[in-house]
């Protein structure tokens, strides 16, 4: 019982929480945003990337650039997804390292996995409330992809400090 009262004034239990729920905050940040601003974000961000890689961009045909900005602007959008639930992932997993120095839990990864995907879904749904935007089960399985890769990270990351360690 002792060790258990000690554990809550730990506090990588309280910064790694901290984690989780700025992280939280920042993907319902970007969530709320009506379509048009969300669109604008990213769509300066896609210019940007366009110039950088393709300095002749506006020389080519209307088609081809409309064609090429689409695609571009799609794999950045997926991949924000992916890097901000990667990062809840390896949060969320972080925490349970933490709680399990004084709680047996068991398949930390697993649980770490389902919170990140039950908060994909809830991030989905929110996103019904929000003007312009919607709820698409293929972007679920986008932030489902990033929250494995996230644990997957953070079990690199612990397997290569053991190893450092030893």
């Amino acid at each position: 019982m002792e060790g258990k009262k000690r554990g809550w004034t730990d506090p990588r239990i309280w910064l790694s929480l901290l984690l989780v729920l700025v992280i939280m905050g920042v993907i319902f940040y970007f969530s709320a945003m009506p379509a048009r601003q969300s669109s604008g974000t990213s769509g300066g961000f896609v210019t940007k990337l366009l110039r950088f890689f393709l300095p002749d961009f506006q020389s080519l045909p209307g088609e081809r650039q409309r064609l090429i900005r689409r695609t571009v602007t799609v794999l950045v959008r997926k991949t924000a997804h992916v890097l901000e639930f990667a990062a809840l992932g390896f949060a969320l997993r972080l925490h349970l390292a933490a709680l399990g120095r004084y709680r047996s839990i068991r398949r930390p990864w697993l649980w770490a996995l389902s919170i990140g995907a039950v908060y994909a879904i809830t991030d989905e749904l929110h996103q019904l409330l929000v003007p312009g935007r919607a709820a698409r089960l293929y972007d679920v399985g986008v932030d489902a992809v990033g929250v494995i890769l996230g644990v997957l990270f953070f079990l690199l990351c612990r397997r290569l400090l053991t190893r450092k360690n030893k």
